[in-house]
């Protein structure tokens, strides 16, 4: 129990008295804070408005007001706090008065330290019992909101991912909002490892609050707000409000959002859709428009139908002598080049100042990634396939955090992998902080992991830390990353009280759709399978 955590407040028109009590026992020892004493009825009733205690002490014979009408005053107003009464008069009809008027207890003069203690221990008892009992409901109704709200986000996905959805009639029949007219806004958050800290790894919780905030911020009577249950960064409103309006609560939502999450927040609005299925039209538009918008590290706000000043078309696509440039170092295993090639000659590095679009990035880097994976299967060796995949998987989803180093870093990561130089050896020193870091990692699986941050924690620089690591595990750092996270979700899976998508929070990943992915690649099964078969119990 914390220090002071519970308030008395004395009442009786006698100093001595007041002193006497006050004196009687050390308050803090029982976490209580003893308020300034009242003198009268009409001083405890000034003295309660201002600060409402948890206990009142009080003496029956008192001025202006006498303690069996402050008591019932007391009942009427404030039923919370906790009465009893100390009093000189050891009377039948004093005590019943007292008890119906809501005491819970009665001391006679000169009152003792026993008799104190006990009376205090009673009326903590009590609070104690009611603030368990309404903590226990607010968790109750917490868990019916999260239920009722995560039944919503589903049947609202699968609408929005497919025209033809079993649930249109069930969200048609509940919904206030005539779908006629309406416009999609798709709010994305670039990185949600900031608000799984805040949430303990809790999506539920974390999904519940964003919305909460977000339905505070547009209009509740005319909007329709879900998160996306395959893609976890993605909120979206379905609103009857006009456009400027939406685009006006677009940028209330980005001043509240960014600085919560520590991220860039991308608002795209869709045209007016007609019909519940155009709903899904709606959504393809949204995502349509934000490959449009430009590669770099600040919040933005795309309404569809308007050409924006900052979509500009740049020769950034790989071209096909490119390609062959870059199979051809691959082939003689020159790193340096190859380094050159994709981020200087090409330009990846170059990709935010050059306001490269998000699409351009995106396909550049996949058909990058698709060389490499073709490279890696001809080598015929199926578990360094395996990993080269997963990276590959892990630089794909990187590249929607918007940053232009981390992405180049990942991608640095890969051509250290790819090409593998068997003649390098690692010191003793390099060994230790490998060691160092393995610990590390085991420990902290679930943060946001990356070959940067670990290489500068550990002062070592980034691609000599990559090939050590590879050296004295037998194991590419993603991998070995990605290989940890998939162990830690295989325990946790055996708590069916855990959803599956929590599970991917609680190991590192905010997407439950790239979690799977990766689960999929290492296990051969997708998690609701795998749970299946360790528990004999199928996940909804």
């Amino acid at each position: 129990m914390d220090a002071a955590a519970y308030k008395v407040l004395i009442a009786d028109d006698e100093y001595w008295t007041r002193e006497k009590i006050r004196n009687m026992i050390c308050w803090e020892k029982y976490s209580l804070e003893f308020m300034e004493p009242a003198v009268d009825g009409e001083d405890v009733l000034n003295k309660i408005q201002l600060e409402e205690p948890d206990i009142l002490i009080t003496d029956i014979n008192m001025p202006f007001i006498n303690g069996v009408e402050l008591l019932s005053i007391i009942k009427e107003k404030y039923p919370d706090i906790i009465t009893f009464v100390i009093s000189g008069y050891d009377d039948f009809q004093y005590v019943k008065d007292t008890f119906m008027s809501g005491a819970i207890n009665y001391l006679v003069k000169p009152v003792t330290k026993i008799d104190l203690v006990n009376a205090l221990s009673k009326a903590l008892e009590i609070i104690s019992t009611r603030r368990c009992a309404k903590q226990e409901e607010e968790e109750r109704q917490m868990k019916l909101l999260k239920a009722a709200s995560l039944i919503q986000d589903r049947e609202f996905s699968l609408l929005v991912e497919r025209e033809d959805t079993p649930f249109t009639p069930t969200i048609t029949m509940n919904s206030e909002i005539n779908f006629a007219g309406a416009s999609l806004m798709l709010i994305k958050i670039h990185n949600l490892n900031e608000l799984m800290k805040k949430y303990q790894y809790d999506m539920n919780k974390l999904s519940y609050h964003v919305k909460k905030e977000i339905k505070n911020i547009v209009s509740k009577e005319s909007s329709m707000v879900f998160n996306h249950i395959f893609r976890s960064n993605e909120f979206i409103v379905v609103s009857e409000i006009e456009n400027e309006e939406l685009k006006k609560a677009a940028e209330k939502l980005i001043i509240y959002l960014a600085p919560a999450a520590n991220s860039p927040v991308t608002a795209c609005i869709s045209e007016h859709s007609y019909t519940m299925d155009s709903i899904h039209m709606a959504y393809i538009q949204t995502v349509a428009l934000f490959m449009t918008r430009i590669y770099e590290n600040r919040n933005e706000i795309l309404i569809a139908g308007r050409g924006t000043e900052n979509q500009k078309k740049v020769h950034n696509q790989l071209s096909s002598e490119y390609e062959k440039q870059i199979k051809s170092l691959l082939q003689r295993g020159n790193k340096s080049a190859l380094k050159q090639l994709i981020f200087e000659t090409i330009g990846l590095r170059r990709c935010q100042e050059e306001k490269w679009e998000y699409l351009e990035v995106k396909q550049t880097v996949k058909k990058i990634l698709n060389i490499f994976t073709d490279h890696t299967a001809e080598q015929g060796n199926p578990k360094k396939l395996m990993d080269m995949e997963n990276m590959a998987d892990v630089a794909d989803k990187i590249i929607e955090l918007l940053d232009a180093d981390v992405l180049c870093e990942v991608l640095c990561d890969i051509i250290e992998f790819a090409v593998t130089n068997q003649g390098e050896a690692a010191t003793d020193s390099i060994r230790s902080v490998v060691k160092q870091a393995v610990q590390f990692i085991d420990s902290n699986y679930f943060e946001e992991l990356s070959l940067s941050s670990l290489a500068q924690q550990f002062n070592v620089e980034s691609s000599y830390f990559s090939k050590m690591f590879r050296q004295e595990t037998g194991e590419n750092l993603m991998v070995y990353i990605t290989r940890l996270r998939v162990e830690k979700a295989k325990e946790f899976m055996a708590n069916k009280e855990v959803s599956l998508t929590e599970i991917a929070f609680m190991v590192g990943y905010d997407d439950y759709t790239y979690f799977s992915r990766v689960f999929r690649k290492v296990e051969g099964k997708s998690p609701r399978d795998y749970r299946t078969g360790i528990t004999g119990q199928r996940e909804v």
